[in-house]
């Protein structure tokens, strides 16, 4: 996966933060737009209170979007994939309750209203990128669990050779001795087309 798709499932694994984000900074500023008559210091003021929500709104669509896209064309690409057998299968779904509680949970309770808060947060979100793109964490996404299932596998390819991986796949069961069309989308990351 290329850069823009690694930022748009980055991007949907925090969207629950991003919401919850948002909402707080509206709810908690909502009598500055009651109140604003738009002159240059109140626009600084609302771009202060509300810059962040609005770059997560931004950030938020383009990464639904680039999601929607990313997974069209990998249903397209997979029929490219090779045919495997499941050895070994061991389902990872509840890895999203850990990363909820790991990264989400703890940026709930800050307050976002002075600049450092604002620049803390861009800072922690972007040295989490780095860790999410190099790792296995891409496949690890709350959103996406509502539509995909993550299994660890075993796999035995049709020359004979055994390897191992992650895969993200439609089927919320997959049972060994299934045969599957993997298609590899990182370093040990496929995507599982359909039980064949």
């Amino acid at each position: 996966m290329k850069g823009g798709a690694q930022f748009a499932l980055f991007v949907t694994s925090y969207l629950p933060l991003f919401i919850l984000v948002i909402f707080r900074q509206i709810y908690e500023n909502q009598n500055i737009i009651m109140q604003a008559d738009f002159n240059t210091v109140e626009l600084l003021l609302v771009l202060k209170k509300f810059g962040l929500s609005a770059l997560l709104v931004l950030i938020s669509i383009f990464g639904l979007l680039g999601c929607v896209l990313i997974f069209k064309n990998l249903e397209k690409d997979a029929t490219n994939g090779d045919n495997v057998t499941i050895l070994n299968v061991s389902n990872k779904n509840s890895e999203s309750i850990g990363y909820i509680a790991t990264y989400i949970i703890p940026f709930l309770f800050q307050n976002f209203s002075d600049w450092y808060e604002l620049f803390a947060f861009v800072f922690i979100m972007c040295i989490i990128y780095r860790i999410y793109i190099n790792s296995n964490l891409i496949l690890i996404n709350p959103v996406l669990s509502f539509k995909y299932s993550i299994f660890e596998i075993e796999y035995r390819k049709q020359n004979g050779q055994v390897k191992n991986g992650l895969i993200i796949s439609r089927n919320k069961y997959l049972e060994e001795d299934s045969k599957i069309k993997i298609y590899e989308i990182g370093f040990k990351l496929f995507y599982c087309k359909k039980n064949m």
